[in-house]
Order: C-alpha cells, then structure tokens, then sequence
C-alpha cells in the first residue's frame, strides 16, 4: 500500500469516525435540569480527532511529499468540519444548548458584576471621587433645574405680556 492511499484511507476513517461522534452528540437531548457544561459537548469529538492524527503521525515518515498532502488533509477536513458544524449550528438542540449556557454563564456572572461594582464604588469614595451613579444623580438635578428655569423665565415672560398688555390700553 502506497504512503498517499494509506494517508488518505487514515484521513477518511477519521473523517467517518468523527463525524458519527459529531452526529451522536448533537442527537442527544440533555435532561432539562443537567446545567450546561460546554467542554461534554465538544470534547468526545476533538479528542478522537487528536488521536488519528497522533496515530498517522507515529506510522507515516515525514516527506516533502507528504506535508502536501498533510495541507490537502487540512483544508479537505476543515471544509467537512465545516459543512458538520453548520447544520448542527442550525438545529434547535444545538440553539437550546447555546442559550442554557448563555443563562448559566450571566447567572454566574451576576454576583461577581454586583461584587465589583461595590469595589468600585468603595474605591472612588475612599478616593474622594465621584461615582456613575452620583454624576448621574447631578446630571438629572441639573437637568430638572433647567426646566424650573424655563418655566420661570416662561411666567416671568407671560406676566410682563399682560403688564404691556395693560399699559397700552
């Protein structure tokens, strides 16, 4: 058997091996209680991966010749990862996976945002520096002060038209 056709019959194997992993993970449904954990997802596949290469590696001798074909390997399988990895992307498993890791990652990430904030806040008073929430509170005063001063200079406005008013007639 040629080195090219063994390559090839490697890259193929591993190619059809991966891809039935691929398609039993995504065919599976994950009880809706089971907190979503995104390396059970990806690593059956990977790893099964990593070990064709290790074994192609370990029986093939390196040649000019061969890293050609090591190059027409990658995009061929870059290309069929490709195509896999979108249909599964278009699923409706694929898309409820997603957004339970979505909602554990911002549920995680709740306290810890709660906890820097109040670092922050802690920090600039011990600074003596203002905070978001105080230039925000300043900001809206001065806001409402300019419409207490438009409505003044509105009825300051209004009474001297009638004070004109009266004096012309």
């Amino acid at each position: 058997m040629s080195e090219t056709t063994q390559f090839f019959d490697m890259w193929r194997k591993q190619l059809e091996e991966s891809t039935q992993a691929w398609t039993r993970l995504v065919s599976q449904a994950q009880p809706p209680t089971a907190p979503p954990d995104p390396t059970t997802f990806w690593r059956p596949v990977l790893n099964q991966g990593l070990e064709q290469w290790a074994r192609m590696f370990a029986q093939t001798p390196v040649s000019p010749d061969l890293m050609a074909q090591w190059k027409q390997f990658l995009d061929q399988w870059i290309e069929a990862w490709s195509r896999v990895l979108g249909q599964a992307m278009n699923s409706e498993s694929f898309a409820q996976q997603m957004g339970r890791s979505l909602d554990g990652f911002l549920a995680a990430q709740a306290p810890v945002k709660k906890a820097v904030d109040q670092a922050v806040e802690q920090a600039l008073l011990a600074l003596n520096l203002a905070s978001r929430t105080q230039l925000t509170s300043v900001a809206k005063q001065i806001v409402e002060l300019e419409e207490r001063l438009e409505r003044v200079e509105d009825g300051i406005q209004a009474i001297l038209t009638r004070l004109d008013a009266k004096e012309r007639s």
